[in-house]
């Protein structure tokens, strides 16, 4: 008797783990895949990739602006691309992973993360940059931002369907 205790507790636990390293092997798999994504996304802004950045935008994508009161629709950031393009020339982006959660049976996920971005300020000399700094042509500059980006798979899909962003852009020259 003891014995077939034994044998099923053991064969129970089994099943248990191996369903649970299973489920973890899911979990870690999606999360991987959301990375894929959020670092996809800060390559086509470094590489100048419209087309590929727009691509991984949900059509329903909502975020606050920087200094604005207005939420950015996918139609708005796509209208200020070019403007923010004509200004800055991104050097080089470094992307430190934070944590992900990962929801709704997993076809949601929230991606915290950093960046630090080197670039180079293209446009004119402009005033009132950055909570009224000045900015002078040829200046070279570091963003300090922190990312929260909401995700949501559609099809075999991650799209980035808003979020919330803040950091700072130091001087450095």
């Amino acid at each position: 008797m003891i014995v077939r205790f034994f044998f099923f507790f053991i064969i129970s636990y089994s099943t248990s783990f191996a369903q649970e390293s299973g489920e973890l092997y899911i979990i870690e798999s999606i999360k991987e895949e959301v990375w894929n994504v959020v670092e996809k996304r800060n390559k086509t802004w470094t590489d100048n990739d419209f087309d590929g950045h727009m691509a991984i935008y949900h059509e329903e994508f909502r975020r606050w602006s920087l200094h604005s009161k207005t939420l950015l629709t996918k139609d708005i950031f796509a209208s200020f691309w070019n403007n923010i393009k004509k200004n800055e020339e991104t050097k080089k982006i470094d992307i430190e992973r934070k944590e992900i959660q990962i929801l709704q049976d997993g076809n949601l996920a929230i991606a915290h993360y950093t960046i630090n971005e080197d670039f180079t300020w293209i446009g004119n000399d402009k005033t009132g940059y950055d909570e009224g700094k000045s900015i002078k042509k040829g200046e070279k500059l570091k963003g300090n931002l922190r990312f929260s980006d909401i995700y949501i798979k559609e099809g075999n899909r991650w799209l980035y369907i808003g979020g919330h962003r803040d950091g700072a852009y130091l001087k450095t020259n």
